[in-house]
């Protein structure tokens, strides 16, 4: 779960230890920043210019954290604050590899989307949603 404010939103991200951010970053497409009513201009934003393979395109990287909580059936999760950047390049939401930390995730198999909270590495085994 997503939230800036009264906007929240229920998406899927994918956890990726290969996205070191500056800190606990969270990357997201521009219509999923839209829908969280994030501004991409004016003091609040620091914008760069990054290498992609279509070529150079801008990323957002919002001054503010947004609120961030993993959503599961079993337990209640606590909510913690990531930066958001934002990016033309992507499609779907990433988390950085502080923001794992941060969340408590540990990825146990990549390849099939195997996850677990740290405090369950070893007893429990989570799957995957699937973004889009």
């Amino acid at each position: 779960m997503l939230r800036k404010g009264s906007n929240e939103l229920v998406t899927c991200a994918l956890a990726n230890t290969g996205f070191e951010g500056l800190g606990p970053d969270i990357l997201m497409p521009v219509n999923v920043a839209q829908r969280l009513g994030l501004g991409l201009s004016g003091g609040n934003v620091e914008v760069y210019a990054v290498r992609t393979a279509s070529g150079i395109a801008p990323i957002y990287r919002l001054k503010e954290n947004i609120d961030v909580k993993v959503l599961v059936n079993d337990r209640d999760t606590p909510i913690i604050g990531l930066t958001p950047v934002v990016s033309e390049s992507v499609d779907y939401v990433i988390l950085s590899d502080k923001a794992l930390t941060e969340l408590r995730v540990v990825i146990i198999d990549a390849g099939n989307g195997i996850w677990c909270f740290r405090d369950e590495l070893g007893r429990v085994s989570r799957g995957s949603c699937t973004p889009g």
